[in-house]
C-alpha cells in the first residue's frame, strides 16, 4: 500500500511538470436595477454559446468589452426554483480523516490519535470502521435532543440511515460517533485537550447534522438580451438564497448567499460595468492527506486502520514530503 500511495503521489507530479498553461478570457457585467447592483456573465454571442477557450486573448476580449459597453440589456427570462442540499453522513473513518484535514488542519495521525484517546475516554464510538450504522438508541436519543434544543420543525419524520458506498465494508462497528449526544462540545470545553476537542466538536456536529432535515435554497437564473448596433449578446445572473437551514444549523458549509433584486421579463437593467478577466487553466493539484485517503478508498486500497500509518510512514522514510500548504510532493 505505500509504494501505491507513493506512486499515485509521482505520477501525480510527472503530470504537473508536464502541463502547459492555456490562455482564455470570460466577460463578466456589473449590472443595476435602480441602485440595487448585481453581476452577470457573458454567455452568448448571436446565438452561439461561448465554449472555454472561444476568448483567446486580450484584443478579442477588449472587442467584445467595447460592443457591451455600447448595448441596451433588457431582462430576456427569470426562473427561481428550490433546491435541497443533503445532510451529510456520519463519519467513517476514512471521511472523519478527509475533513478533520480540511476543516481542522489534522494529518491523518493527528486525527486517529486524538480519535484513540476520545475513545479510551468513552466520548466517542471506535473510530476504525468503514461502517455507516446507528444504533436505534443512538437514533431515538438524537431524535429527542434535536427536538428539546432546536424545536419540532428540525425532527425529521424517521430517522436516517445511510448505506455504506465503500467496497467490502465491515459492519462490525457503527459509524463515528458521541457516545452520548446531550454531550455537547460545550460542556467539554476546557475539560479535555484543545486538538481532542476540536476533533470531538466536528464529530458531534456531522452526527447531529446526520439527523436534521435537508437545507432548502432558493436558486434563480436570469437571462439578459444585450443587443449592440452589430450583435446580440446573452448574460445570465444566478442567486441563491437560504430558505431553511436545515441541517446547515449545526454543521457550517461553504455557502454565500446571492440575491439579485426583483426581476421582470422584457425591462431594461442599467450596465454600470463590463470587466475582461483573464484565466490561465490550471495543473491537477497535488494530493493532500485527504484526496489522497479518498483516492486509495476509491480504487479499494488499504483498510480504514492503514490510511495513517501509510501516509506517516511514507513522509518518515523521507519518500515523501508535505509542503507549506500542506500538500505532498514525492523527494528526488
Amino acid at each position: 500500500m505505500q509504494s501505491v500511495a507513493v506512486r499515485l503521489i509521482v505520477d501525480r507530479e510527472a503530470e504537473i511538470e508536464a502541463f502547459k498553461k492555456e490562455e482564455y478570457w470570460t466577460i463578466d457585467a456589473l449590472l443595476a436595477k435602480n441602485a440595487e447592483q448585481f453581476g452577470a456573465a457573458l454567455i452568448k454571442k448571436d446565438g452561439v454559446a461561448f465554449e472555454k477557450f472561444d476568448i483567446k486573448n486580450e484584443s478579442e476580449a477588449n472587442t467584445l468589452t467595447e460592443d457591451l459597453k455600447q448595448s441596451t440589456v433588457t431582462v430576456s427570462s427569470v426562473e427561481s426554483k428550490e433546491e435541497k442540499k443533503n445532510a451529510p453522513a456520519p463519519f467513517t473513518t476514512s471521511t472523519l480523516q478527509q475533513t478533520a484535514a480540511q476543516r481542522i488542519y489534522f494529518s491523518a495521525k493527528q486525527t486517529m490519535m486524538f480519535a484513540q484517546h476520545l475513545y479510551e475516554k468513552g466520548f466517542i464510538t471506535y473510530m476504525r470502521t468503514d461502517s455507516l450504522n446507528i444504533s436505534a438508541d443512538a437514533l431515538s436519543s438524537a431524535a429527542g435532543f434535536i427536538e428539546q434544543n432546536f424545536g419540532k420543525k428540525y425532527v425529521l419524520d424517521a430517522p436516517r440511515r445511510f448505506k455504506t458506498k465503500s467496497k467490502g465494508a465491515q459492519e462490525a462497528h457503527e459509524a463515528i460517533r458521541p457516545t452520548d449526544v446531550a454531550r455537547t462540545p460545550e460542556s467539554l470545553k476546557g475539560s479535555i485537550e484543545e486538538k481532542e476537542w476540536k476533533l470531538y466538536n466536528l464529530i458531534w456536529q456531522r452526527f447531529v447534522a446526520s439527523q436534521l432535515p435537508e437545507a432548502v435554497v432558493e436558486q434563480t437564473r436570469c437571462d439578459f438580451a444585450a443587443q449592440s448596433s452589430a450583435h446580440q449578446y446573452a448574460l445570465r445572473a444566478t442567486g441563491s438564497r437560504l430558505l431553511f437551514d436545515g441541517f446547515l444549523k449545526v454543521y457550517p458549509m461553504k455557502y454565500s448567499e446571492n440575491i439579485l433584486p426583483k426581476l421582470v421579463a422584457e425591462e431594461t437593467v442599467a450596465v454600470e460595468k463590463i470587466n475582461p478577466l483573464q484565466h490561465f487553466t490550471e495543473p491537477p493539484p497535488r494530493y493532500s492527506e485527504a484526496t489522497l485517503i479518498k483516492t486509495l478508498e476509491k480504487f479499494g486500497i488499504g483498510r480504514p486502520s492503514t490510511y495513517a500509518p501509510t501516509i506517516s510512514t511514507i513522509q518518515d522514510r523521507g519518500y515523501v514530503e508535505k509542503n507549506q500548504d500542506r500538500k505532498l510532493a514525492p523527494t528526488e
